[in-house]
């Protein structure tokens, strides 16, 4: 049975609510974080901070707050007047972040491979049933990277896992955005990277380090193709309303 994935919709701030006054900082955080990675605040956008209070029913200063932490995850920049913008990923930004990928995605996979456990193993094909029952294209992105974080804890090594969580808000971004603009190329993600997956978990079982390893490149050449596939191809036209 073929899953049709469905963007969300872009462009538009009014699926934001009201916030809970008991969590103001994350649910602030939370809600212009989703908005950044569905689209619904496009890259170069501004985010004007009495608007944002306002719509949300919150300070000023618990805006500003979650403005800075989105921008330490790199999800925002700002300009010389302090004002906030929605970070546009130039090439030399996705580079680095699919450069950054490879390595830690190969790093960990080859620490959690000698380090492997029954409970890791079930979280993963988890994730990897999670993936072939979504819907939505931005959670599908959430999923697959679920799985890769996954790996990341299984490795045993803090400091490997800090720099993954530094990499992971841009890496989810990039992707989001891919999927958003190049729906005919990334309808066919699910399957291939449910495949992809469940190929790492038997690598994974397996205990073979250099195969592991091997698997690990070869999934971050696949994302980088499919990358390039993409550019050469003209972004989805947004279906007539019907």
């Amino acid at each position: 049975m073929t899953t049709h994935l469905q963007p969300r919709s872009a462009g538009s701030t009014s699926g934001l609510r009201r916030v809970k006054k008991q969590t103001v900082t994350d649910d602030v955080e939370g809600q212009l974080r989703d908005a950044i990675l569905a689209g619904q605040l496009a890259p170069g956008e501004s985010l004007a901070e009495a608007q944002l209070a306002s719509q949300l029913g919150v300070s000023r200063a618990s805006i500003r707050q979650a403005k800075f932490q989105l921008a330490q995850e790199g999800l925002l920049e700002f300009d010389s007047r302090g004002t906030a913008f929605v970070r546009a990923l130039t090439e030399d930004d996705i580079r680095e972040i699919l450069e950054f990928r490879e390595v830690l995605d190969v790093a960990a996979i080859r620490l959690a491979c000698s380090r492997l456990t029954d409970e890791v193993v079930r979280s993963l094909e988890q994730r990897i049933e999670a993936i072939r029952q979504e819907t939505d294209l931005l959670q599908l992105t959430h999923r697959d990277v679920d799985f890769h974080e996954v790996i990341i804890q299984a490795a045993g090594n803090s400091r490997l896992l800090s720099a993954w969580r530094l990499l992971r808000p841009q890496l989810v971004l990039l992707l989001a955005e891919l999927h958003r603009q190049h729906m005919v190329i990334f309808q066919k993600t699910q399957t291939i990277t449910a495949a992809s997956h469940q190929e790492l978990v038997q690598a994974l079982q397996s205990g073979d380090i250099a195969t592991c390893e091997e698997l690990a490149r070869r999934h971050a050449y696949g994302l980088k193709r499919s990358l390039d596939e993409a550019r050469r191809s003209p972004p989805t036209q947004p279906a007539p309303p019907s």
